[in-house]
């Protein structure tokens, strides 16, 4: 509960917050979403967009923060002991069922799993839960001594215990939720799920269609024809999508899974999109350079993590390597403990996502600067790209104004002469929020005065709870009635605007300027 423990932690530490505060800086807006399906009307609307954009998720957040505190309170609390014992053991029959073994090993799983006593732990007079002791450590043991110390044992385990942590949520909440308001989150979660994933899979199917297909045509389609390419594309993503979540077994935490997936383009998309926009020495073998540092690293990762338990570790072994190997983790990961900490493990790859992520962009970085500068014959002209000076388009108005002492926070907040009066409020609240007060108040007053006199740990229940939910549930409340009449207002502005438009079939993406072969860069 208290902050100032996190060192105790192993992939969510602070060093996942260091990945975490370098991958926003770094691969802003290279995300897949932000390319062809957030356009603005205008630079002001889409800059305004992303101001927004900081309100839309307290809800959620909000609503996160409850289930997590939800389950905690079921699964820990003494008052829940009874039906906790029950969850876990329903839990592990059905992860016993799920993954592949043997039915005598199943039984002898199972008949250990229900052997484990009802726990009566109670917090503020036993031992504190650690992720090293807590109270399904007990089950994890029980797995462990099931399946034994062999590769295929090895990997059986790292399978429950994923599982085990991966479905505690949706198991609790059966348990807990009466059926009718279980089958509304359900609902709730599936809505959630198509509302995001066919996003997802048109953005694919348009880069790829863009991307790939479009500039291998020698002759330019029709938009029926280009409509019915994107349908195809977007079907064949779709079952990529399908038969990959199909065969391809995750071992780690969820979220470190996604993080290992992202990095796959967020390793090496950062650098293309900074220097690529406001560099003269970027040149594309260094964006080629880039990506593949940082998708090779990201992969390579992938692979070891998935089969270090079965294959990779036990040939260590057997070629005598893997004392020498975990030698030179420990030695390479000592100048960072206790917040890295590589020790050879016989069933999970030493290094995590976050350390996998951050390794891939820091490569991802310094290949894309290397090569360039290698391969830049002549600086680019920028003023060209970002149509400055003599490349200013015609009948543009340039809007500035000088730093002043009263203007000093405004340059910084971002607003510009452009800006109307709600524009403003909007801005100045986004700061206050995400600012004054979640960075000076919430963060580091509280860190100053912990650093003095530190807080009992009963404070901190009452600091999470304030800043959690009571605050973010205001923000909630406000934002949601906001973009909800706001969202109408401007759906139907969007529809009138598509209704009065003028159609170009010209305009479907296609490069067809004339490339100058003296800017190389």
């Amino acid at each position: 509960l208290n902050p100032f423990d996190i060192h105790h932690l192993r992939d969510f530490n602070l060093f996942a917050l260091v990945v975490s505060v370098t991958t926003i800086i770094l691969n802003r807006a290279s995300w897949i979403g932000n390319d062809n399906t957030s356009c603005a009307r205008t630079p002001h609307e889409q800059k305004m967009a992303g101001i927004l954009g900081a309100w839309r998720n307290g809800f959620a957040t909000m609503m996160c923060v409850l289930i997590a505190i939800t389950i905690i309170t079921i699964m820990s609390h003494k008052n829940f002991a009874p039906q906790s014992k029950e969850i876990r053991v329903s839990l592990s029959e059905k992860i016993a069922n799920e993954i592949a073994i043997d039915d005598e090993t199943r039984a002898e799983l199972i008949s250990r799993v229900n052997a484990i006593p009802q726990h009566q732990h109670q917090i503020g007079v036993d031992e504190p839960l650690s992720q090293a002791k807590n109270l399904d450590t007990p089950y994890m043991e029980a797995a462990t001594g099931t399946f034994g110390n062999t590769p295929q044992g090895n990997l059986a385990f790292q399978k429950f215990r994923t599982l085990y942590k991966q479905m505690m949520m949706p198991v609790v909440l059966r348990n807990m939720l009466p059926p009718g308001l279980m089958g509304i989150f359900a609902l709730l979660m599936l809505m959630l799920l198509i509302t995001t994933d066919d996003s997802r899979i048109f953005n694919v199917s348009s880069t790829i269609m863009q991307d790939i297909v479009l500039p291998f045509l020698k002759k330019p389609l029709t938009p029926e024809q280009h409509v019915r390419y994107l349908r195809i594309s977007s079907l064949f993503v779709a079952l990529f999508f399908f038969i990959v979540s199909l065969f391809f077994v995750h071992l780690d935490y969820i979220n470190l899974f996604g993080l290992m997936v992202a990095s796959f383009w967020l390793g090496g998309a950062g650098p293309v999109m900074v220097f690529g926009l406001y560099s003269r020495f970027g040149t594309t073998a260094g964006a080629f350079a880039s990506l593949f540092a940082g998708s090779g690293v990201s992969l390579v990762g992938l692979l070891l993590q998935r089969n270090w338990a079965d294959h990779v570790y036990p040939w260590l072994d057997k070629m005598g390597w893997a004392e020498g190997v975990g030698r030179f983790f420990q030695a390479a990961s000592r100048p960072f403990n206790p917040f890295i900490v590589w020790e050879m493990n016989p069933v999970k790859f030493p290094v995590n996502s976050n350390e996998i992520f951050f390794i891939a962009m820091l490569l991802g970085l310094s290949s894309y600067v290397v090569v360039s500068l290698i391969t830049c014959r002549q600086p680019y002209d920028l003023d060209r790209l970002l149509h400055r000076g003599k490349y200013r388009i015609n009948g543009e108005k340039k809007i500035s104004s000088p730093w002043t002492l009263r203007n000093v926070f405004s340059k910084v907040i971002g607003i510009t002469p452009e800006y109307s009066t709600g524009d403003r409020v909007i801005a100045w609240g986004v700061f206050a929020y995400a600012f004054i007060y979640q960075v000076v108040i919430s963060f580091l007053f509280v860190l100053i005065w912990n650093l003095f006199a530190p807080w009992p740990v009963h404070w901190w229940s009452g600091y999470f709870f304030v800043f959690s939910i009571v605050v973010p549930g205001i923000v909630a409340l406000i934002s949601t009635v906001w973009f909800f009449c706001g969202g109408i207002r401007d759906m139907r502005q969007l529809f009138r605007d598509l209704a009065n438009r003028v159609n170009d079939p010209l305009d479907n993406g296609r490069v067809r300027e004339e490339r100058d072969e003296g800017a190389e860069c």
